[in-house]
C-alpha cells in the first residue's frame, strides 16, 4: 500500500500542482488561487471527504461549496470522534485545517471549498 504525506500546502509551495482542493476565506468570489488559502491535494482531502458528505450531502466535489460554522462544527465533532484516534497523521491535519477554518470564522461567517 502506498502511503501517502499528508500536509497543507500554501500558493507558495504548490510547486505548480493544480490537482488540489482550495479552501478559501468567505464566499466564493469566482477567483482561485488566493494567498490566503489552503490547498489540499486530492489524498490528503480524502480523509475529510466522507465526513464533509454527512454533513453537506449537496457537496459538489468540484465546487464551489460555502461551509457555514455550525456546520463546520458537526464536521470536525465527526472527524474526531469517529475516525480512528489512532491516526496521528490525520489528527495532525485536522488540527492544522481547524486552526485555519476557525482564524477564518473570526472574519467571515463562511469558508469556502473548491475541488481539482
Amino acid at each position: 500500500m502506498e502511503e501517502y504525506i499528508l500536509k497543507i500546502n500554501t500558493l507558495e509551495n504548490l510547486q505548480g500542482r493544480h490537482d488540489v482542493f482550495e479552501f478559501m476565506q468567505g464566499p466564493f468570489k469566482n477567483k482561485h488561487w488566493h494567498d490566503t488559502s489552503i490547498y489540499l491535494t486530492t489524498e490528503a482531502f480524502d480523509f475529510l471527504h466522507l465526513f464533509i458528505e454527512d454533513v453537506l450531502p449537496a457537496f459538489n466535489y468540484f465546487g464551489p461549496n460555502c461551509v457555514n460554522q455550525e456546520q463546520w462544527n458537526q464536521i470536525a465533532f465527526n472527524a474526531c470522534s469517529l475516525n480512528n484516534t489512532a491516526d496521528i497523521q490525520f489528527l495532525r491535519l485536522f488540527n492544522k485545517i481547524d486552526y485555519w477554518v476557525n482564524e477564518n470564522f473570526k472574519e467571515h461567517n463562511c469558508f469556502s471549498i473548491c475541488g481539482p
